[in-house]
């Protein structure tokens, strides 16, 4: 079986160079769908920048054409950076073979590694060895164990995991002065969900990853003539779950509409399980076919942890492609009718509640919201959210903050630590903004849906209420502000809510909201408190000048109010001021209880980066106090400060 494979791998094996001198060497790459090479970004000539590399030349098995660079992942030294997806020009895009990837989480042990070499004063050959996968590197790197030499020229080939008979990862780069290397795996082709497009490219759409990796299982599905991958893989051991069973379920999965979310999709694989794998947050499946490579290797065997969750998907996408679901339930019917008896029942008994439970999601096919998202209703309140806390440091020098990351993926309950500062004097608060990015984008990506993006919730002292993170990042264009709701919220409320907090929270929950504004300083704590339950500060001051009158809005129990960031303030109210209050009365107006005005903050945001939104523009310098004590911050054992 092996040794076919490793032909088939050969085949789909290609070298790459410049067009006008073919028979230069720079790498290898591989073909991974029709049309399609995925190689290492650090082949090509990219000093110059990705638009600069101009027409290649991609040469293998009967293959020999022009190609340009297509898609990239930023081409630093880290292996989750160092890739590229080539195109091959049109008339050359079909009629080859292409590898079959993993959809394993465990890394590969006896590996084989394809590549091309230049022998001295001699044209390109095809080569390849054996090795060991022995470690890894960072999240997705793989040392390779020195028992072969990987020449220069074979960075980009295809790793293939010989236990499996799947391409496991991409040769990345050979260990100075000794043997062995280093691949890339191939669960890293997830980050192309972000790639960085080259000319214009826009073919794989609006995720290139999503549409690369179904492009891929369709050819393997369609492909089922001679010494095909799949059939070479050979059949599963009685009762198992097969290459066969794999490839097609993974063409039945790749026509359906992408998961809501990353965190959906998590959160159904560990209901399929039974419990939540530990997966690193750069591991997380966020596509259908990531979420069956979980069923390999289960106590309770893969075929029916595969069954299971191929149901629950179903479910998922229902309402959104009933024509593609109902081919898939065909499907799993027959795949099912194989187990035995006892275990064929369980099933049958869970797909059958399944169809009870979409019976009921379907009367509220009417209900969806707003913003086009699928599956259960859920209030724009309710949305998912990522918190932040940011807790002044009292022992370094400045105004340094050490941070944690929270997520609520969907209510209340479902409140969860991500990540947290590991500085010991933590970052300044000019600083936040790059110490945050890493982390942020970690946990969007997770909770992001396709139309419905997570918020962003500020938790820190109210004297920094003066942080303008909607503004993020202020070197390019959409701001946060205008692409997330971001909010912020008093990190001095954590735990059970005080009751006065929640009344006023009920008071704007559902009622039309009204401008409290906030003149003066003096007399503010009296006029908060004495204000109705419907009411919603407004100040014109900033926080650099009037911490104390958010002090005690907060103190009050308001969970919502708007505040000014413009500079210095006059000692008397002036024409700013004015529209300031105007402004935000009609904001308020606007909206049907406080749970619609971060989005409606959002949009205008939005509206105002936009041509003829100068109307809009004073959102810039507005800040928003959202603070939910439905969803209070938790209480945290350890405390965020320097070890």
């Amino acid at each position: 079986m092996t040794g076919q494979l490793e032909q088939l791998a050969i085949r789909a094996t290609v070298r790459i160079g410049p067009d006008a001198a073919p028979g230069t060497l720079w790498g290898s790459g591989f073909l991974v769908a029709p049309g399609w090479v995925l190689t290492c970004a650090h082949v090509l000539p990219l000093a110059g920048g990705a638009e600069s590399v101009g027409t290649l030349r991609v040469q293998g098995y009967q293959l020999d054409t022009p190609a340009r660079l297509a898609y990239w992942l930023g081409g630093g030294t880290d292996p989750e950076q160092d890739l590229a997806l080539v195109r091959l020009a049109d008339d050359a895009a079909n009629g080859h073979a292409c590898v079959r990837l993993t959809d394993r989480y465990d890394p590969p042990h006896q590996v084989t590694a394809f590549g091309w070499r230049t022998p001295t004063g001699g044209a390109p050959q095809r080569w390849n060895g054996h090795s060991e996968c022995n470690g890894r590197d960072g999240s997705y790197g793989f040392t390779l164990a020195p028992h072969m030499e990987i020449p220069h020229g074979a960075s980009g080939g295809p790793l293939l995991d010989r236990d499996h008979g799947v391409v496991a990862g991409i040769v990345k780069a050979r260990r100075t002065g000794k043997d062995g290397g280093l691949a890339v795996a191939a669960t890293a082709l997830r980050g192309f969900r972000e790639a960085r497009a080259v000319g214009g490219e826009n073919s794989l759409g609006a995720d290139p990853y999503a549409a690369l990796i179904r492009r891929h299982d369709r050819w393997h599905h369609r492909v089922t003539a001679g010494p095909n991958w799949v059939r070479l893989q050979g059949e599963p051991r009685a009762g198992g779950w097969g290459a066969r069973d794999s490839a097609e379920a993974s063409a039945l999965l790749a026509e359906l509409p992408r998961p809501v979310s990353s965190a959906e999709l998590q959160r159904m694989i560990s209901r399929v399980l039974g419990y939540e794998p530990l997966w690193e947050d750069e591991l997380a499946p966020v596509d259908w076919r990531d979420g069956q490579g979980w069923a390999h290797d289960q106590p309770d065997g893969a075929d029916i942890v595969a069954l299971h969750y191929l149901l629950a998907v179903a479910r998922s996408c229902r309402r959104r492609a009933p024509d593609a679901v109902a081919e898939l339930e065909r499907w799993v019917k027959a795949r099912i009718e194989q187990l035995p008896g006892p275990f064929a029942a369980l099933l049958r008994e869970r797909a059958d509640d399944d169809r009870e439970l979409a019976l009921g999601d379907d009367r509220l096919a009417d209900d969806t919201d707003v913003h086009g998202s699928a599956g259960p209703v859920v209030p724009d309140g309710e949305r998912p959210v990522v918190a932040v806390e940011l807790e002044l440091n009292p022992y370094g020098p400045g105004d340094r903050f050490h941070w944690r990351v929270w997520s609520w993926p969907d209510g209340p309950d479902t409140a969860r630590m991500l990540d947290e500062d590991t500085e010991d004097e933590g970052a300044p608060l000019a600083d936040l903004q790059r110490a945050l990015h890493q982390p942020l984008r970690r946990a969007f990506r997770k909770l992001d849906a396709e139309h419905r993006r997570a918020r962003l919730e500020l938790a820190l002292p109210v004297e920094h209420f003066g942080l303008d993170a909607h503004q993020w990042p202020r070197t390019a264009e959409p701001s946060m502000g205008a692409q997330r709701q971001v909010v912020l919220r008093s990190l001095n409320r954590r735990g059970e809510p005080a009751p006065v907090w929640r009344e006023r929270w009920d008071g704007v929950a559902g009622s039309a909201l009204k401008a409290l504004p906030v003149h003066s300083p003096e007399y503010a704590k009296e006029a908060l408190e004495a204000a109705a339950h419907d009411a919603v500060p407004v100040l014109c001051r900033p926080p650099q000048q009037d911490a104390d009158s958010l002090t005690d809005a907060i103190g009050a129990g308001y969970g919502v109010a708007l505040w000014s960031l413009k500079g210095e303030h006059a000692r008397a109210c002036g024409v700013d001021c004015g529209e300031l209050y105007g402004r935000t009365a009609q904001l308020l107006g606007s909206v049907d209880g406080a749970a619609a005005l971060p989005e409606r903050l959002r949009a205008l945001r939005e509206q105002a980066g936009e041509e003829g939104g100068e109307d809009a523009s004073w959102t810039a310098h507005v800040a928003l106090l959202y603070d939910d004590p439905r969803r209070p911050l938790p209480v945290c054992d350890d405390p965020l400060d320097s070890p």
